[in-house]
């Protein structure tokens, strides 16, 4: 399900077109116009009068989905790759191509952009970060599996980075019994000389 907490309460979509549930969603992108943007087995928008339509849903194993500063690029991970597609004024995208690797990584998950344009992309070794034209700049290595990322705090010059496995009070490892999913997390915090884009939370 896909709902709008602010300024009202109400659910933009629970369904596709042909009446199948949404099922797990994954990831959301607000797309500053009343609808949003989310994965869940491929790429999806959803309009403010709830109208849901297809980004990708072939060739595509999505998670993470964000959208450029400007709000003219749509990213969605695509495991080892970031896919780009262009937007148009409608919400509709169009031009789907390769923006950029995560350097031989895989696991692309959660997104967030800097400032100025900076794509920065966790998977299984770190937080990469894409230049605007998807060139590979580097990774930040965490000490464990990065599965989201935002730029927080006053100034936004803090990166906050969740990420798989916690310690619990006893200072063991965090475990659940047999057959239950271990959900538990630890989030660090990063100090950052780039800043967070501000035009919007995240």
């Amino acid at each position: 399900m896909i709902s709008m907490l602010f300024p009202q309460r109400r659910i933009l979509a629970n369904s596709f077109k042909d009446g199948r549930a949404l099922g797990r969603v994954n990831d959301v992108m607000a797309d500053g116009k009343g609808g949003a943007y989310f994965t869940v087995g491929g790429a999806f928008h959803v309009s403010a009068e709830g109208v849901v339509t297809t980004v990708a849903d072939q060739n595509i194993r999505s998670n993470g989905i964000m959208l450029s500063p400007d709000g003219k690029t749509l990213y969605v991970t695509n495991q080892k790759v970031v896919l780009a597609f262009d937007v148009r004024p409608d919400g509709s995208t169009t031009n789907r191509h390769d923006f950029g690797t995560l350097n031989g990584d895989d696991g692309g998950d959660g997104m967030a952009v800097d400032s100025t344009g900076r794509l920065y992309v966790t998977a299984n070794l770190g937080v990469h970060v894409l230049s605007p034209d998807g060139k590979h700049l580097g990774m930040i290595p965490t000490p464990r599996r990065p599965i989201t990322v935002a730029f927080s705090g006053p100034d936004k010059k803090t990166l906050y980075v969740p990420q798989l496995g916690a310690v619990g009070p006893d200072g063991k490892p965090w475990a659940t019994p047999e057959g239950v999913r271990n959900t538990g997390m630890t989030i660090y915090k990063i100090s950052m000389v780039a800043e967070g884009f501000k035009g919007r939370p995240k």
